[in-house]
C-alpha cells in the first residue's frame, strides 16, 4: 500500500514508537520518529516530506512536549502542521489548553480512537 500522510511520532518510549509506527503504517501512513521534542526539531527541519500531523507525547527528557510546542511556534516552515498530544496525564486537558494543538489523546492509547483522530486531520493529499 502506498503511503500518503507522513506522520511524525515523537516520544520517548521505544515501546510505544514502535507499536504506534506499526499500527499506523498499517494503516498506509508513513511514519517518522523522535525520542523527545530536540529529536523531533532536528528532524523537522532536515526531512523531506514534511508530516502533515505530529503525534507529541508530554513528559520526555531534553525537551518535553510543552517546549517543543513552543518551539515548533517559531519555526516557520512547520509551524502550521496540527499537532495531537497523546499523554498519560490525568490533568491533560488543563495542560494542553493554551498550546494551540489540534487534539488530545489519553494514555494508554485507544487505538480506534487514534486512528479516527488521525484521519480527520489529514486531509486528502
Amino acid at each position: 500500500m502506498e503511503a500518503h500522510h507522513t506522520l511524525l511520532v515523537v516520544d520517548d518510549d521505544m515501546d510505544i514508537r514502535d507499536a504506534l509506527q506499526d499500527a499506523l503504517e498499517l494503516e498506509g501512513y508513513a511514519v517518522q520518529l523522535a525520542a523527545d521534542g530536540l529529536e523531533a526539531l532536528e528532524r523537522l527541519r532536515s526531512s523531506e516530506p514534511r508530516p502533515q500531523l505530529i503525534l507529541l507525547d508530554l513528559m520526555m527528557p531534553r525537551m518535553d512536549g510543552v517546549a517543543f510546542r513552543e518551539a515548533l511556534r517559531h519555526e516557520r516552515a512547520c509551524s502550521d502542521i496540527p499537532v495531537v498530544v497523546a499523554s498519560a496525564d490525568l490533568d491533560v486537558r488543563d495542560t494542553v489548553d493554551g498550546m494551540g494543538v489540534a487534539g488530545y489523546l489519553r494514555k494508554p492509547l485507544d487505538l480506534s480512537a487514534l486512528l479516527s483522530t488521525v484521519k480527520q486531520l489529514c486531509l486528502p493529499v
